[in-house]
Formats: structure tokens, C-alpha cells, sequence
């Protein structure tokens, strides 16, 4: 990502949004009760979290491509770029992650036991670690069973020059094209996410026009709808199910609606400028690669310990961990990216 067009803001959301999937796996590994709770729920929805990934990669990187000539060599520097941010910290946490397996292997917790319940071998690791050939393809049976993210942010980045080429033409129309791909020919569902991404970028200005003439008592209304969209899986399955046969996933609408509004507030982006904010956000990747495998550690040695210092010791860790990351190796190949 190039430096010019990073945003403090949007980076401090991509850390609250790592942050909501760390107390959601959390909650539901130490506390299922309270992570079930509504609608308190919707403060720790890993869904929606992964959700706004998708959607603000699809937003920073179209607005990296933004005013340039998308020549063939430019497209190939792009695509460098995305595999040397998205390698490297994985690459090593996950074979972080295979030196520790024997103290997180085999859990008995009624959720974790889903997982790292065999013992990979030199071949599996490798397949693993390829990412874009997802061998095997089943969570349950990956080391890290949440970099199913990673996947798919990598092969959808490829056509992010293609996606904004369409969006400088008629934003509409690349939504439209994703809507039928998916719909007809059953592409990655998870392609709208970006696409509506790019199109909040190329459509950023008129957008935060026609924001600022929101008065506060108009945009109240927004951020309840969006917020309702975010609860409506909580609310009621089977509206979800309809909604989202509709919408594809109902929850980005909310998600989409909260980005905008943000783009258009001055007052929320000073906040989020936060130095403490920030700083997770600089640190989320390595935050959310890390994350999942602390708390099966944590939970292999302390079973029974209790939510507030089970989630104190996952936090620690995790951004000790996470904060390692991205100073010795994300920093490192971001810089030789550009």
C-alpha cells in the first residue's frame, strides 16, 4: 500500500475491527454465555469484522491505484506489493504457530475441539502454507483455520486494477457485474465486499458531499439502520437468510453505511487518530494472525480460568506477539515493496 494514501483513521478501524474478532473467539472459548448475549453481541461480530477486511481493502487499494495510468507494469508492481504484505507475517507466524502446536493440540473445549484435532506432517505444512491453494481446503484441518481471510484477499487483490478500471467508468455498473457473477456463475461471494470498497473510493467525494449536508439529527437514523443490519443474524435467522439471498451479505450494507459516514466526519476521524487507537490498527494483521492460536494455548494450560484474566493474558500476548511482527518483518517488506 503506498504511504501517501494511508489514512490514521481507516487504519484504527481495521483495529477495532481485529480486535472485535480477538474478543469474539475469546468470549466464545472462555465465556459462550456472554458471547451470545444480544444484543451485546454486536460489539465483538467477528463476521462483520471480516466483513469491513474485505471492504476497506477493496477502499484502500482502489484509492492506491487512484489518478494513475494502470499500465502492465504497474499492475505487476501492484501485485508485488499485495504478496509481500500479505506473505512474509504469515509465512512466519504460521511457522510460529507449527513449532507450538504440540501445547494447543487436540482441545477438549465444545468449540475448539473442532479444531487441531491431527498431526500435520512436513507435506501438509507446505500445502498449507501456500494460501492461494488452499490444501486441505477445510478449516477444521489447518493450522491456522482462520487464514481462509488471507485466501481470499489475495486471489480478489488480483482483480482490484481490473475492478478499478470498471468503477472509472460507471461505479454502478462493477457492482451490477459482481452481483451477476456471483449470483450466475457462483463466484467468491466475498467479491462484493471489495467491490463495494472501490466504489466507496471512487465515489468518496460525492459522497462526502452529499454528507455534509447531514445535520447531526439525520445521520443519527444511519447509523441506527446500519447498526440494525449489523443485528438482524442476531435478531432473526431466517430474515438474515432472506436478506442476504438479496443482498448477498446483508451485514456489509450496515458496514458500507458506517464507512461513508466516517469519510464524512471530521469529529470521528480526529478520533480515531488516537495514538493508542492507531496503534493497534498498525499492528491488526499480525493481531489477527496471532490471535486465535494464544487463545488454544491459553486455554491448553488455564481450562477453567476465568473471562477477565483469560482475556488479560490473550491480549498481552497477542499484541506482544502482534507488535514483534510488524516491526521486524511487515515494516521490513513494506519497505522493500516500494
Amino acid at each position: 500500500m503506498i504511504a501517501s494514501t494511508r489514512k490514521i483513521y481507516l487504519d484504527s478501524t481495521r483495529g477495532i475491527a481485529a480486535m472485535m474478532v480477538l474478543l469474539a473467539h475469546t468470549l466464545k472459548t472462555f465465556s459462550p454465555s456472554l458471547y451470545s448475549t444480544f444484543p451485546l453481541n454486536i460489539m465483538w461480530d467477528g463476521d462483520a469484522a471480516v466483513l469491513y477486511f474485505f471492504i476497506l481493502s477493496g477502499f484502500v487499494l482502489n484509492e492506491s491505484l487512484q489518478k494513475k495510468d494502470l499500465k502492465f507494469m504497474l499492475i505487476v508492481a501492484f501485485v508485488r506489493k499485495r504478496f509481500l504484505r500479505i506473505y512474509p507475517a504469515f509465512l512466519v507466524i504460521f511457522l510460529f504457530s507449527v513449532l507450538l502446536f504440540p501445547f494447543y493440540a487436540h482441545p477438549t473445549s465444545s468449540w475448539l475441539a473442532l479444531y487441531w484435532q491431527f498431526t500435520p506432517d512436513w507435506k501438509n505444512i507446505l500445502q498449507q502454507s501456500i494460501l492461494m491453494k488452499r490444501i486441505p481446503n477445510e478449516p477444521t484441518l489447518r493450522i491456522l483455520p482462520h487464514d481462509w481471510t488471507l485466501s481470499i484477499e489475495i486471489l480478489i487483490s488480483l482483480f482490484i486494477p481490473l475492478m478499478t478500471l470498471i468503477a472509472r467508468k460507471n461505479s454502478i455498473l462493477l457492482l451490477v457485474i459482481i452481483y451477476f457473477l456471483i449470483k450466475f456463475f457462483h463466484i467468491e461471494t466475498f467479491a462484493w465486499e471489495f467491490g463495494l470498497g472501490v466504489v466507496i473510493s471512487q465515489q468518496k467525494e460525492k459522497l462526502q458531499k452529499f454528507m455534509t449536508d447531514f445535520s447531526i439529527w439525520m445521520k443519527i437514523p444511519l447509523v441506527i439502520l446500519a447498526l440494525l443490519f449489523l443485528a438482524f443474524a442476531n435478531i432473526s435467522t431466517q430474515m438474515t437468510l432472506h436478506l442476504d439471498n438479496f443482498a448477498i451479505h446483508s451485514k456489509s450494507i450496515g458496514l458500507s453505511i458506517l464507512l461513508i459516514l466516517l469519510l464524512s466526519s471530521k469529529k470521528m476521524q480526529s478520533l480515531l487518530e488516537n495514538n493508542f487507537i492507531h496503534f493497534h490498527g498498525k499492528v491488526s494483521y499480525s493481531l489477527y494472525l496471532i490471535h486465535f492460536i494464544i487463545i488454544a494455548i491459553v486455554f491448553h494450560f488455564f481450562p477453567k480460568i476465568d473471562l477477565l484474566p483469560a482475556l488479560l493474558i490473550v491480549y498481552s500476548l497477542s499484541m506482544l506477539m502482534a507488535t514483534a511482527s510488524y516491526h521486524w518483518i511487515e515494516k521490513t517488506f513494506v519497505l522493500k515493496a516500494k
